[in-house]
């Protein structure tokens, strides 16, 4: 019998939860992200701000040259994560396998059916999940089911707002095949341009083609590419608990204003890799590579080094994304900065070499146990406040 997957995608989650929270917004051009600085971009656009052209992604900027008259609030997190563990209740009340994707969507494992009745009880699902999340927390939902994660993510957007889209089998080329590629999830601009230049234009298009011809542009991901384009993708949904070990742990920070001063960066960074070193700590993990990730004007770059022994140590990570960062923006202004830890594996107790490891692990466990108690704020590293002379 054919599998049965339904995507939940929350509409306008952030936005929503505003206007829930003062109904007099519903009909005002509103966006969530960014802060009072005007920096930043938008987590969440209101559907009257996405008249304007106004979505997920763009800079807070733009937005506001869009409409001037936008409404920007800021994300309130606490909030976020309570709604959000909200309706994972009621979608884990529905269905033994779920997957959150993120805080406003996620993955439903439903029981299968046969082909003669598929369509039928995908759709009876399809309005039993939207009816109990709206009638649980009071926010609309859109539903995309089909017989796997990638064709049932790329339906729920067809039927957005408040929305259940069915796509039975064998029906997603007829449905997607003349859409350009980026339709497809993880199919981005510079993807979608370099599939341009061989003449690939539409999912269609990337579906017939020859996956060698595609290797020497796309290495082995290009069988990955042709998959998806037909259709075949997104794996197994995964329960809470079932998640495969991550594969980096990072953190980054947008800047009310672009910031060049070496001793500002710096500082920045060393704050950034506290952060990173903690939560690799804490999950026990170390990281092989190091990542920086930071953008002049609306230019994203990246640099990485491997490091010879594993870390979860933050100087080690600052040290290396320093010497990573200063050669590469050669002096240019930063409008964001990131920190990652790559490449992880597992932590093994060990014993200690020299005192001075022994005495600055001991130092970092203390620290962590404050941090548990009082929380992240309660310690910044010393590194953040100092100049240049005193480093």
């Amino acid at each position: 019998m054919p599998a049965l997957v339904a995507h939940v995608d929350m509409d306008a989650f952030f936005a929503s939860l505003e206007i829930r929270s003062d109904p007099r917004l519903a009909d005002r051009p509103l966006v969530v992200g960014g802060g009072p600085s005007g920096r930043g971009v938008v987590t969440t656009a209101s559907y009257p701000a996405r008249r304007f052209g106004i979505h997920s992604g763009m800079s807070l900027a733009e937005a506001r040259r869009r409409c001037p008259a936008l409404l920007a609030l800021p994300v309130d997190p606490p909030k976020v994560m309570h709604e959000s563990l909200r309706v994972l209740a009621v979608l884990e009340s529905l269905a033994a396998r779920v997957e959150a994707a993120s805080v406003d969507e996620a993955y439903l494992d439903l029981p299968p059916a046969v082909p003669e009745a598929w369509a039928a009880v995908a759709r009876t699902w399809g309005f039993r999940i939207r009816e109990r999340v709206t009638a649980a927390t009071g926010l609309s939902c859109s539903v995309g089911l089909a017989v796997n994660k990638l064709q049932a993510k790329m339906a729920t957007p067809l039927g957005k707002p408040e929305g259940v889209t069915v796509l039975p089998q064998d029906a997603f080329l007829a449905t997607f095949g003349e859409r350009e590629v980026s339709v497809i999830p993880g199919i981005g601009p510079r993807t979608t341009r370099a599939l341009g230049d061989l003449g690939i234009l539409t999912v269609a298009d990337l579906a017939r083609a020859e996956p060698e011809r595609l290797r020497t542009v796309f290495g082995r991901g290009s069988s990955v590419l042709v998959d998806q384009a037909g259709g075949r993708g997104g794996g197994t949904v995964v329960a809470s608990g079932e998640e495969p070990p991550p594969k980096s742990a990072g953190h980054e920070t947008t800047f009310a204003r672009d910031r060049a001063e070496p001793r500002f960066l710096r500082a920045t960074l060393w704050y950034l890799a506290d952060r990173v070193a903690r939560r690799l700590r804490r999950h026990g993990f170390a990281a092989r590579t190091v990542v920086v990730r930071y953008k002049v004007g609306l230019s994203r770059y990246s640099r990485q080094r491997s490091l010879r022994v594993p870390t979860d140590l933050p100087g080690t990570l600052a040290a290396e994304g320093w010497r990573l960062l200063e050669p590469a923006r050669a002096g240019r202004p930063l409008r964001l900065l990131g920190i990652a830890g790559a490449g992880l594996v597992p932590t093994e107790p060990q014993g200690v070499l020299f005192p001075e490891e022994g005495r600055r692990r001991g130092v970092l466990g203390a620290g962590d146990l404050l941090r548990d108690r009082f929380g992240e704020d309660a310690l910044l590293p010393g590194t953040v406040f100092l100049t240049g002379r005193e480093r």
